[in-house]
């Protein structure tokens, strides 16, 4: 190797922390993305090419020394509102992320360099695309979403979503490795990288300016909603600490009628929807009992006396059932309990909309594989306002207020791409994300998610009314611009126009096609490369 692995080691650190700077809100200086990853496609490729002792274990520690600084870096806030779901994020996480090196290796050694350069787009394009759908996903740190926060770049993700943003990524680092393999380590001139100076300036801009274009002639079409988004900064922390805040002290006929009296304030005769946050109902509700619950007869009374105008509101709510029901369902007695992380839909006239959240929190909300470990089920944590071990609804689902239909999405699902695309699918003219950001306590991890809502803008087409229990609540346009928003740790309301649409983007019609079509390319190249070393085993060795 050119570098002593130690010196390697020490640029693997040092570029894992430029990656970290280049994701927003732990830096946000995202250029930067674009060569952060030279020197592990450069640790990578000289194991390859050398002959290494324990060459299999220097690489694992060398990739899970580079990601477990990453996700530290850009996710430690994860910490704050629980440890174990921290140390599964730094520790877990990073394990999982060194896989596509080794089968990259693999590809490498049986294939040849450029098939292997392939295989090591197409291999992290694959995790990146089944890390939004297994048990144990986490897909918040896609490369994708370090241009979330600067929406006039990344246009173009109506058709591509967020893997186009890290097939970006990926080849912008794959010409700058070369570059500097060839002069550093090649010792070759100058003149001769200039296919790859060309490469990776297109590569880089290219992608910016069609996203500028796309960004300046994107009009939305004049189709107004009119929506009150209620912020009531009931805090689940005391400040500064892990224990638990007015969410938790304040009854709960308290929290609904500070959130009542924030909608009266922004409330017309044109106000469409009223958006709550994430639990913000807070008793347990029997879903059976729904309309005697003493927050929906309260909001049905206000609803009635302004308006009629509905209320999407966030609530714990679980049913009973006299039949054994499977994991998470839980047995008190002589009935089995199914709980859930309810969005729901309240007005003075209609029967109360249900909808239970889809994609759960690892930890809080879910464990992996239970199915297969039964014994997991007892190691579950409580976060959320919810108890351990959450049913999931498994479809996507719209509500409709005064004729429109919209998304009642619940936090942590705004994270997934495809998913979202469901909703808008099957007709949702708008989005609403409702959660409870303030576990995080003031850090990135509240202005993280709201980025993700961005991209979501873009991805659909969509204008997203979003309410955050504390955090940042906010309007988002169609171009994954925030028109307005209440900042952390502010009590209030916003009345505000967004401009519903009905038109299917790329994206909403094919969802993730990059990562599909890397899954094939993957299986290709590993038979390729399985078949290519059994061939090679069944050749005769040369006689002494």
């Amino acid at each position: 190797m050119k570098l002593s692995y130690i010196k390697f080691l020490g640029l693997l650190s040092l570029s894992a922390l430029v990656m970290g700077l280049s994701f927003p809100f732990t830096g946000g200086i995202f250029i930067l993305a674009f060569i952060g990853l030279i020197p592990l496609f450069l640790f990578n490729s000289e194991l390859n090419d050398n002959n290494v002792k324990l060459k299999g274990l220097k690489r694992f520690f060398g990739n899970y020394l580079f990601f477990f600084i990453y996700n530290v870096f850009v996710t430690w806030w994860i910490y704050n509102a629980s440890p174990e779901g921290g140390y599964m994020a730094f520790f877990f996480n990073s394990l999982l992320m060194v896989i596509p090196f080794h089968l990259y290796a693999f590809i490498d050694k049986h294939l040849g360099k450029f098939k292997g350069f392939v295989a090591f787009i197409t291999l992290w394009l694959t995790f990146e695309h089944i890390d939004h759908f297994w048990d144990l996903s986490w897909p918040w740190i896609s490369f994708g979403n370090i241009f979330g926060n600067q929406p006039m770049l990344i246009q173009w993700y109506e058709y591509s979503g967020i893997a186009g943003g890290t097939l970006w990524v990926l080849l912008a680092n794959l010409f700058g490795f070369m570059i500097v393999r060839n002069l550093w380590f090649k010792k070759e001139n100058v003149k001769l990288q200039t296919p790859f100076f060309v490469l990776i300036a297109l590569t880089i801009t290219l992608p910016i300016i069609s996203s500028l274009i796309m960004f300046y002639t994107y009009e939305e079409k004049v189709d107004p909603v009119n929506v009150v988004i209620v912020q009531p900064n009931i805090h689940p922390w005391v400040k500064d600490t892990n224990e638990p805040g007015q969410k938790w002290t304040m009854p709960d006929s308290e929290q609904t009628n500070k959130i009542l009296t924030l909608a009266e304030s922004k409330i017309t005769a044109s106000t469409d929807l009223v958006v709550c946050p994430e639990t913000a109902i807070t008793a347990y509700a029997s879903e059976e009992s729904l309309d005697f619950l003493n927050a929906s007869v309260k909001i049905k009374q206000f609803s009635s006396e302004h308006f009629n105008v509905p209320f999407l509101i966030g609530a714990n709510t679980y049913n009973k059932f006299t039949t054994e029901r499977p994991y998470p369902a839980q047995h008190k007695g002589d009935f089995w309990y199914e709980n859930y992380n309810t969005s729901l839909l309240i007005d003075a006239n209609n029967p109360i909309d249900i909808y239970h959240k889809s994609k759960l929190v690892l930890g809080p909300e879910k464990l992996p594989f239970v199915d297969i470990f039964p014994f997991m089920a007892q190691l579950s944590v409580d976060l959320e306002g919810t108890s351990s071990g959450l049913t999931e609804n498994g479809k996507a689902q719209t509500f409709e207020a005064k004729g429109v239909k919209f998304a009642p999405l619940i936090c942590y699902e705004s994270v997934y791409g495809e998913f979202v695309s469901n909703f808008t699918a099957i007709g949702a003219e708008f989005l609403c994300v409702i959660t409870n950001d303030g576990w995080w306590h003031n850090s990135p991890g509240y202005q993280q998610h709201n980025m993700l809502s961005q991209i979501r803008a873009i991805e659909n087409r969509r204008s997203v009314a979003r309410s955050a229990n504390t955090g940042i609540s906010c309007v988002i346009n169609q171009r994954g611009e925030i028109q307005e928003r209440l900042n952390w740790d502010v009590e209030g309301a916003i009345a505000a126009t967004l401009n519903k649409n009905k038109d299917i983007t790329f994206f909403m019609k094919y969802g993730d096609l990059i990562g599909r079509v890397a899954i094939f390319m993957v299986l290709g190249l590993l038979l390729y490369a399985f078949v290519t070393m059994l061939k090679f085993k069944k050749q005769p060795k040369p006689k002494a």
